[in-house]
């Protein structure tokens, strides 16, 4: 787009917050923009903008925050930011930078978060960001930055709490001074060149997988190997020395002319330069490692091949480890994405990191997650019959999935639930519980998979769901195109969404909470016993006209591919039922927590029925007794 485009920017001279993210805006900045003199927030990510960061926007002497992550900026960051005395944040992550950091960026003494993340950026750190005294997020992970981290930095940078240095080429030791951070709760230095012991403290012990691929690091830490503490006395070195120059000098010579001869070979080779940035970044766990490269190795760089599944939070490999040790990996492209809020990927990974400590024996383990350019891998382990969903909606699978094995997948998956919602600190809601995210060991005992999407909730904070705004978009474009939206048309649209299987406070609030888990497990559960999705039940019960449903008999709503279940069996299937109509009210207020309903599923489901199954009709199901 021209220049043309943002003139009218030059009536808006009292605009002070512009807010123009996630859009299509291509091409270099235009020089209206200078027009904004009282700006105090300029949004421009998530676009196709161009060229270099101009000069002007150091004339917006007011602005406090600059965002530009996600574009196609290049060249050098303008020396002349640092003229922004009042600039608090900076975000300039997933462009085409190049060059160092200008040296001036340090007299934007108020700045709280700077975010340089995946460009093309070289050199020191220069020593005036040592005068950041007001920082608490620094991202400079995925560039070229090399050289030692100097220890005056942390001297002044006492706010710090995130301070991510990853897949770089720093050198040298960490310094001591980084234990004196009493504000620092995440340090990412993974992925750099890094040697020597760690220091002592908190953050050092507890970072298990901060220091992986920097092969010269050792210490008392998750990862590390222990530093060698039998050293030898200044007089032995002294003496090996000597003896290690009389032998290593004349073997030097001949390894150099050997080099010359392996190098022009070597030369005429394809670039290893990929393999070795892969294999420096580890994937950690607590019962060991395996690098990056074994995954990539296995993957054939992640060839198609080994492919088994795609959507809409990522593609996802099955890679057989040299220890003959199946994982699934799933790759998530977090340049393109909207899974993971940009402004909020540091955040994310820490939630992943979490997500590492969860263990229940229905829950898919997690065993770890590394960051490459672009790309959040998160390795999981594998599972041979795969989605419930695939094995349901086959006839062979149906069969197999008798009405004995399909109480216990919803036995399953409600406890798997409930420990997520109950037993973790702070409580984790899934948000995107389906029949492709429960899959099926051999024995087809039930595993809740992908916290992909899960996000940590904290109490009385609102979460957002991707997956509900985007089915929401959806029903607003077709309301829109169809005319004007009125409260007819919004209460299609909550039956819409509740027929998609999302809780209809989605459609008002948009706010998720556990209850929102409850919901989708109540049409889980309600799709496994009826062999297909719970559609047309929904809409009818949320309905007005429910006269149908009156009629409405248990033992046509059941799976059709299997015969009627035995007596002792039926009483399972009826109370099972009665707790997914209970977990699939409207209000969420009255649907029933995932410790109550893994509780009664667990007591009740071999209760005795007063009447044979083929004359208990829908309307007259009780509810579970809370």
């Amino acid at each position: 787009m021209g220049q043309s485009t943002f003139s009218v920017f030059s009536q808006l001279g009292n605009l002070e917050y512009l807010n123009l993210t996630t859009n299509s805006f291509s091409g270099p900045l235009s020089l209206n923009f200078s027009k904004l003199s009282m700006l105090k927030a300029l949004r421009l990510g998530n676009n196709q903008f161009s060229g270099q960061i101009p000069e002007f926007i150091s004339s917006l002497s007011g602005l406090q925050i600059i965002e530009l992550y996600n574009n196609s900026f290049e060249g050098p960051i303008p020396s002349s930011m640092g003229q922004l005395g009042n600039l608090q944040l900076l975000d300039l992550r997933m462009n085409a930078l190049n060059s160092s950091i200008p040296s001036e960026l340090g007299s934007c003494t108020n700045l709280t978060t700077l975010a340089l993340a995946l460009n093309s950026l070289t050199g020191d750190l220069p020593l005036s960001l040592s005068n950041l005294t007001s920082i608490s997020n620094l991202a400079l992970s995925d560039n070229f930055f090399s050289g030692e981290i100097s220890p005056y930095f942390f001297a002044n940078w006492t706010q710090l709490i995130y301070l991510y240095l990853e897949n770089n080429s720093f050198t040298g030791s960490i310094s001591s001074e980084i234990g004196q951070l009493t504000q620092l709760n995440y340090l990412f230095l993974y992925g750099n060149q890094l040697s020597g012991s760690i220091p002592s403290g908190n953050i050092f012990r507890n970072a298990s997988g901060a220091y992986l691929g920097n092969s010269g690091l050792c210490g008392n830490a998750e990862g590390l190997s222990p530093c060698n503490a039998n050293s030898t006395s200044g007089k032995s070195k002294r003496f090996d020395k000597k003896i290690l120059i009389g032998v290593i000098v004349p073997v030097i010579g001949v390894f150099v002319l050997v080099a010359v001869i392996v190098g022009r070979l070597i030369l005429r080779r394809p670039s290893k330069q990929h393999d070795e940035q892969i294999e420096a970044t580890l994937i950690w766990e607590r019962e060991g490692k395996f690098t990056f490269g074994d995954i990539a190795k296995a993957t054939e760089d992640f060839n198609e091949t080994y492919c088994i599944g795609k959507g809409g939070f990522g593609t996802v490999y099955k890679a057989v480890l040299p220890t003959g040790q199946p994982v699934a990996v799933k790759r998530l492209n977090v340049m393109d994405s909207n899974d993971i809020p940009l402004l909020n990927r540091w955040s994310f990974e820490n939630e992943i990191r979490t997500l590492t400590e969860v263990r229940h024996r229905n829950i898919i383990k997690l065993y770890g997650f590394c960051s490459m350019k672009g790309y959040l891998y998160l390795v999981y382990e594998y599972i041979e019959r795969g989605s419930l969903g695939k094995v349901l909606y086959s006839d062979d699978g149906a069969v197999e999935l008798g009405w004995g094995t399909r109480l216990s997948i919803v036995q399953g998956v409600a406890h798997a639930l409930a420990y997520l919602h109950h037993d973790c600190s702070p409580p984790i809601v899934h948000r995107d519980v389906s029949m492709n995210n429960i899959l099926l060991e051999s024995e087809l005992k039930p595993r809740l998979s992908d916290f992909g999407t899960a996000r940590l909730l904290s109490h009385d904070s609102s979460n957002w769901t991707s997956v509900a705004e985007l089915q929401l978009a959806l029903a607003m474009v077709v309301i829109e195109k169809c005319g004007v939206y009125t409260f007819t048309e919004h209460k299609i649209l909550i039956n819409m969404l509740v027929s998609l299987g999302y809780c209809a406070e989605l459609a008002l609030s948009m706010r998720v909470t556990e209850k929102c888990d409850v919901y989708s497990f109540g049409v889980v559960a309600l799709e496994v016993l009826m062999g297909r999705h719970p559609a047309e039940l929904l809409t009818t019960l949320s309905s007005s006209l429910s006269s149908n449903y009156e009629d409405l008999l248990l033992k046509d709503v059941l799976d059709q591919r299997l015969p009627l279940p035995s007596r002792e069996m039926a009483a399972g299937v009826v109370f099972v039922v009665s707790v997914a109509l209970a977990c699939t009210q409207a209000a969420p207020e009255t649907r029933p927590t995932m410790r109550f309903v893994a509780q009664e599923l667990s007591a009740r489901t071999q209760a005795c029925l007063s009447e044979p199954l083929d004359t208990i009709k829908m309307s007259k199901i009780p509810s579970p007794r809370k």
